[in-house]
Order: C-alpha cells, then structure tokens, then sequence
C-alpha cells in the first residue's frame, strides 16, 4: 500500500512539473499582453500588502482544526469569527486602500458564484437514480469515471448530489470509509477541473474574462492521467 501512494506521488509530482513546464512555453506577445494588463490593473486598483492574506489563513486554520478541539464551540460560533475576519478585509480596503470598486466587484462575483453552487445544489439533489446492480471493483471504477466526467457539465456539487446515493446503494453490503475517501477525490474535486461550470472557483476566472474551455484545452492531459492513477489506486485496495 505504502508503495501504491509513492508511486502515485510520484506520478502526480511528474504531471505537475510537466505541466508548469508546458505552461511557461507562452509566446512573447501573450507575456506581454498578460503584463500590460496585470500593470494597468494594479495602479487603477493598488494590491493589499502580502500580510493581509492573514485573515484568509487563519479562517482556513480555523476550519481545519476548531471541528477536531472544540466541535460544540465551533459549531456554534464559527459564523462569529468568519464575520469578523472578513470584516478585517472589508474595513482595510475602505480605510487604508480607499478602493470601494473592489469591495463591490467581489461582492457581484460572490453572488454569482453562490448562484451557481445552489442551482446545481438543488437541481441534482431532485434526482433520484435508482441501482439495482451490485457492485464489483471495475464497476465502481467505471462508475468513478463516470462521475469525473459529469463533474465538467453539472459541476461537481451537482455530481456528487447525484451520484452518492445509488454509489453507496449498490456499495451497501461492502461499503467503507475509503469508498467515501475516493469518491470525493474524484467526483467532489478532481473531476470537475476541467470546465468553469465543473470547478466554481474556475468560474470566477471565467467572469473576469478566461475563456471556457482555455482549462480544458491546456490541462485534459493532466486531468486525465491523474484521475486513471487514483482509479488504479482505488481498485488495486
């Protein structure tokens, strides 16, 4: 097993460097268009020091910690402390950087992004699809795959919500935690990188101008090897 995860590391480790690699073969004149407009963004709109990422880090910190040491409290104050470091934020663009633009233009992102999260919520989540096959190792592969692939059109909200009931209906007499563990890696994140529509924080890149299928077309070759290496990890266990 321990040797399975090497290897997947290192393939993954592979890919990514493969992939930084591709991605700086850009031509003189994109470089310079993607810097001419990166300048002429800045001064219209100066960046905030690096510091002020500190909110966003402790949020994060908080998140992935506060449910494991202190559930109840956590689970009862945690939109206490999200207010309040985002108000951190808010308060330094309007009193230090003076920039009101920002604030609003983030603000209409915000909303279109939770627009697009709670469609697909609620349009898969009507779905019931009904199994009555029992499930062997190739088919939860077939049906992981599957779920990759939809994870592009549906997003991978609406993929999950889904798939996860007839996955672990026809999983029911041998589920365990790692079956759960995959499926998210798979449908919940990994598949969806391919589309806007897939990945919502691909879709704010999408609003300030990235063409749709720009991901698709400069990361499939990544996408796809990676998501067949966790498919043969998962069938392998």
């Amino acid at each position: 097993m321990k040797k399975i995860l090497l290897l997947l590391f290192l393939f993954l480790l592979l890919v990514g460097t493969a992939g930084q690699l591709y991605a700086s073969e850009i031509t003189g004149t994109d470089s310079v268009a993607v810097l001419s407009e990166t300048v002429s963004e800045t001064v219209e709109h100066p960046l905030p020091p690096v510091f002020m990422v500190i909110p966003f880090v402790v949020l994060l910190l908080l998140i992935a910690t506060m449910p494991l040491l202190a559930h109840h409290f956590w689970e009862k104050h945690y939109p206490k402390f999200s207010i309040v470091l985002g108000t951190i934020t808010v308060l330094y663009y309007l009193f230090f950087l003076h920039d009101t633009h920002v604030l609003l233009h983030t603000f209409a992102e915000y909303l279109s992004f939770i627009a697009l999260l709670s469609s697909l919520f609620v349009a898969s989540g009507g779905i019931l699809i009904k199994v009555d096959r029992k499930a062997t190792p190739m088919l939860n592969v077939v049906f992981l795959f599957f779920g990759a692939v939809i994870s592009n059109i549906i997003g991978t909200t609406g993929a999950s919500m889904l798939l996860i009931r007839p996955f672990i209906k026809i999983n029911q007499d041998r589920i365990k935690p790692y079956h759960i563990i995959f499926f998210i890696f798979i449908v919940s994140n990994i598949g969806g990188a391919l589309t806007p529509i897939g990945d919502p924080p691909l879709f704010l890149g999408f609003l300030r101008g990235v063409d749709f299928f720009w991901v698709f077309q400069h990361v499939w070759y990544m996408w796809l090897p990676t998501v067949l290496v966790i498919l043969a990890v998962f069938y392998f266990i």
